[in-house]
């Protein structure tokens, strides 16, 4: 029973110098209407990127807002480019609640501010685009 203990405490000490290192927040403006987002890391992942949280908030063009929570794998790393791909699956709410999946990528633009483009799709067929500009903490 110690070492379990021991192996839990070493497990969460590894992970507290990574636990949101990376905090970020943005603006879009997409085919469906204009919003914001915020979200933090939560795990480098080694050689690959890191995994985090994110949520969003978007008033629609003529239609309803639209809240979403997801899991976010950010900071792939595309070589020989300062660009760096990002890949999120969650829910949302609409007119009811729906799964999503979004994927894009992100560029530098001066300091911490850096663009981002994505396409996002919904389990009920509802596709969508995006650009916008993302603050990294």
């Amino acid at each position: 029973m110690r070492q379990l203990q021991m192996v839990a405490a070493l497990a969460l000490m590894s992970l507290s110098g990574t636990v949101g290192a990376t905090t970020w927040a943005g603006a879009d403006v997409s085919t469906a209407g204009y919003g914001v987002r915020l979200g933090s890391s939560l795990l480098a992942v080694p050689r690959i990127g890191a995994l985090g949280v994110e949520g969003s908030a978007e008033k629609g063009w003529q239609g309803a807002n639209r809240y979403a929570a997801a899991l976010t794998l950010r900071d792939l790393n595309l070589p020989l480019t300062k660009v760096d791909a990002f890949a999120s699956a969650g829910a949302e709410y609409r007119q009811g609640l729906n799964l999503y999946a979004e994927g894009g990528l992100r560029g530098p633009v001066l300091g911490p501010l850096g663009w981002r483009a994505y396409a996002r799709g919904t389990l009920t067929g509802h596709f969508g685009a995006g650009v916008g500009l993302e603050l990294r903490f």
